[in-house]
C-alpha cells in the first residue's frame, strides 16, 4: 500500500491538476491542498478538525456557513455529509471565485454558494438549518441574532473570531439569547518549522471558538 504523500491515490491531485484526491475517512484536509490567495489562506487543519467536532453534523445535515472565505470549513462539512448540504454566504468576489475553485478542486456537489452579506442576504438561503457556522467579523452580534430564529430547536452553531471583540460580543449575544450547552475554547496551533540546521514551534494566529445550542 502506497504511504499518504508519496503517490498515494488518495492525497494528491490528478494528472491534469484539476482534482485533489483524497479518500481517508478522517477530517484534516492538508492546507495545501486549497487553492488560496492575497488575503484569504485556509483556517489550519488542527482548528478545522476542533470547528468540526464542536459543529457536530449529522449526514443529512443542512448546515450554513456564513462568511465562506476559502472554502475549507465548508469543504470538509460537505465532504463528511455526502446526504446532507452545505450553503456558504459570502460577499467578497474573490472569495467566491476561490471557493468555486476550491469546490471543483475537491468535486464537491453538495457545497452550494451564495453571493451576499449577513443580515441583509439570510433570506437567500435554504430555510431551517440544524447546523450553524458564523465565521464574521464585526458586527458578529447582529449577523447571531439575525442567524438564531432561522436555527432548528436542538440545532447548533459555532462561531469563530480571532478578536476579544468578537468574543465578548458573541457570549453576551448568547447570553441574551438563552443558548444552551455553551463552550468557549481558545486554541493555539504550534508548527515545527526548520531554518537551516534550526528548528523552532511557529504559532499561528489564536482563534476563539465558541459553540452553543439552541
Amino acid at each position: 500500500m502506497a504511504e499518504p504523500g508519496h503517490d498515494s491515490p488518495g492525497s494528491h491531485a490528478d494528472q491534469d491538476g484539476s482534482r485533489y484526491l483524497w479518500d481517508f475517512v478522517t477530517p484534516g484536509l492538508p492546507d495545501n491542498a486549497f487553492e488560496d490567495a492575497p488575503g484569504f489562506s485556509p483556517t489550519p487543519l488542527e482548528l478545522r478538525v476542533m470547528l468540526l467536532a464542536h459543529l457536530r453534523p449529522r449526514a443529512d445535515s443542512l448546515v450554513w456557513d456564513i462568511g465562506g472565505g476559502t472554502g475549507a470549513l465548508a469543504l470538509e462539512i460537505a465532504r463528511l455529509m455526502p446526504a446532507g448540504e452545505v450553503h456558504t454566504l459570502e460577499r467578497d468576489p474573490e472569495a467566491i471565485a476561490l471557493l468555486e475553485r476550491n469546490r471543483r478542486r475537491f468535486g464537491i456537489p453538495n457545497l452550494h454558494i451564495h453571493p451576499g452579506q449577513a443580515p441583509a442576504d439570510l433570506h437567500t438561503l435554504p430555510p431551517r438549518p440544524d447546523r450553524v457556522v458564523l465565521e464574521v467579523g464585526r458586527p458578529l452580534g447582529e449577523v447571531l441574532q439575525a442567524v438564531w430564529p432561522s436555527l432548528t430547536p436542538s440545532g447548533r452553531l459555532v462561531i469563530s473570531t480571532t478578536s476579544l471583540e468578537g468574543l465578548v460580543d458573541a457570549t453576551d449575544t448568547l447570553t441574551q439569547l438563552q443558548a444552551r450547552d455553551v463552550h468557549v475554547v481558545q486554541a493555539t496551533v504550534h508548527r515545527m518549522q526548520r531554518r537551516g540546521s534550526q528548528a523552532k514551534l511557529a504559532a499561528a494566529e489564536p482563534l476563539f471558538l465558541i459553540a452553543a445550542e439552541r
